[in-house]
């Protein structure tokens, strides 16, 4: 078991991580080094089944994740609904404006993406040609182009000690596309302390940070991606 701080599952400090390239467009992203090297087996096991496994996201500062949502809230960037369409938030109250930014995006302090044990990941040569990358769950249904990667992830995720977290069982939108590997991931979900979380958000003062506060409280296990039947 490694000591994780509050520091690393915040998202405030990275020299844990080590960096590694996005070989398939030259992107470079930080990650845990076991994380790293079991993306890498699962990425040649998917390649010698005809699925060239790319990485979007890895690691995700604490001040990354805060901008991402703070656009959201001023309208910068859209704001999916439940069916995963541009929604207009701008008559929404701003506990409202929260709510509809959350089922997508976490709140800073709340993402694994911060642990640098989870990755938003697709199937490079499964996405048609000019076709922009939606992350988004109707990519992967029957009749579209990431169905194949879906089966595969579901069928072999497993083995290289990776799971999906996010299964729409609950507040959170379904998110097929992003995996955790476990064990590392699990250590840091043991060490987090949501008391701490928002202790260090309450020094913030955008209007959006007091009702995601109150938010959190009530259901930051689903926020984390924890399991939804056992710890709602």
């Amino acid at each position: 078991m490694i000591s994780i701080s509050k520091e690393q599952y915040l998202g405030l400090e990275d020299k844990h991580l080590v960096y590694f390239k996005n070989e398939a467009d030259n992107c470079v992203f930080m990650a845990d080094k076991d994380a790293i090297a079991a993306l890498q087996k699962l990425c040649e096991d998917a390649l010698k089944k005809g699925i060239e496994l790319t990485v979007a996201s890895a690691h995700r500062s604490f001040y990354r994740q805060f901008k991402i949502f703070d656009d959201k809230f001023k309208g910068k960037r859209a704001v999916l609904d439940e069916n995963e369409l541009p929604q207009d938030i701008s008559n929404l109250t701003d506990e409202e404006k929260v709510r509809a930014i959350m089922r997508f995006s976490a709140v800073p302090g709340l993402s694994r993406h911060h642990f640098g044990t989870d990755f938003d990941i697709y199937a490079k040569n499964l996405l048609p040609a000019g076709k922009t990358l939606e992350l988004t769950s109707r990519e992967y249904n029957k009749d579209n182009y990431f169905y194949p990667l879906g089966q595969y992830l579901a069928n072999n995720l497993q083995r290289f000690g990776f799971s999906r977290p996010y299964t729409g069982k609950g507040r959170i939108a379904y998110e097929p596309w992003h995996i955790s590997y476990t064990k590392k991931a699990t250590e840091y979900l043991m060490a987090y302390d949501i008391m701490e979380v928002i202790a260090y958000l309450s020094s913030f003062h955008e209007p959006w940070v007091k009702y995601a506060i109150n938010y959190a409280k009530d259901c930051y296990h689903e926020i984390l991606g924890e399991n939804y039947d056992t710890r709602s």
